[in-house]
């Protein structure tokens, strides 16, 4: 059997996510430290404010890179999956990271609703304008690569939210100049607090889910179940077991009682026709261990005495 209408995804290439990273980092870098200087010299706490996400944003990339090569290190005595799940923790210390920069500028903004200062909405339109550019640049390396690794597509939410932060600080940014309504900064800032929020929710949701060994997003328990299921040899199966060893690889292990006692030989075929139905649904690494109708029958006893 084989289910070759499900495919399974490839892992982003190394080289090019590489250079996409170095390339974020170095444009970042480079844009945070203006916007800061810009937002203090001009008191724009939105400025500021999309700052403070850039700054999570250069620390974001930074750490995703070294989850991503982390992950890419040869298995040892010690670890002998590899560094695989650093990739798992560097997403999950990304969304930790963006929340704390949401609760840090919702705070500055509902503080500077009682004194609201004068802001210069014209250096804020400028600044705020280059920083669309950037993030859009930047955003666009990671786009491919996010689709199959959840450590990848943390730091292409970044970078898009900030893009979307940034147009969001440029459009306060005309208000004022046009108005003079500078209560429209703070407002703007917890605008911007609820978008980085709503974006990074499911990130911080699936990051925590992974960690803690849940069924990754992009394996489907049900399709797993039937796959087994469809098997004429198999009587039944127990202790099913499926998590990921990093952001794009996972693994399952379950246990299989065929339905007759079968030779060696007949148990490496089957394994072999499980395996590669199972590399359609995204399990890069099964183990399976196969029984007999006595450990079953033994299995079904026991549990049948402690019932009892």
């Amino acid at each position: 059997m084989s289910n070759s209408d499900n495919h399974s995804h490839q892992a982003p290439d190394p080289k090019n996510m590489n250079k996409a990273f170095y390339i974020g980092i170095g444009l970042n870098s480079a844009f945070t430290l203006i916007e800061f200087i810009v937002g203090y010299s001009t008191n724009s706490l939105a400025l500021i404010a999309d700052a403070s996400h850039n700054l999570s944003d250069v620390a974001s990339l930074i750490i995703s890179l070294i989850g991503m090569k982390l992950a890419q290190k040869a298995s040892t005595t010690l670890y002998t999956y590899g560094y695989k799940k650093a990739s798992i923790m560097a997403s999950l210390i990304n969304a930790i990271l963006l929340v704390t920069i949401v609760i840090g500028i919702a705070y500055e903004a509902l503080g500077r609703f009682d004194t609201i200062p004068e802001v210069a909405g014209k250096v804020i339109i400028i600044t705020a304008l280059i920083g669309v550019f950037i993030n859009t640049v930047s955003a666009f390396a990671f786009y491919k690569g996010q689709k199959d690794d959840i450590n990848i597509k943390g730091a292409f939410l970044h970078l898009m939210v900030d893009a979307l932060v940034s147009l969001g600080v440029v459009i306060s940014g005309i208000i004022i100049y046009y108005t003079s309504w500078n209560i429209v900064d703070p407002l703007v800032s917890l605008i911007i607090s609820v978008v980085i929020l709503l974006s990074t929710w499911g990130l911080l949701k699936e990051s925590i889910k992974l960690a803690i060994d849940g069924v990754p997003q992009n394996v489907d328990l049900s399709k797993i179940t039937a796959i087994l299921e469809s098997y004429n040899f198999i009587q039944n199966f127990h202790h099913l077991h499926i998590w990921a060893l990093s952001t794009t690889e996972n693994a399952l292990t379950v246990h299989i009682v065929p339905k007759t006692d079968i030779t060696f030989e007949e148990t490496i075929t089957m394994k072999e026709n499980i395996k590669e139905d199972l590399a359609h649904q995204n399990i890069q690494h099964a183990t399976i261990e196969f029984g007999t109708k006595a450990d079953d029958n033994q299995k079904s006893r026991a549990l049948n005495e402690s019932i009892n």
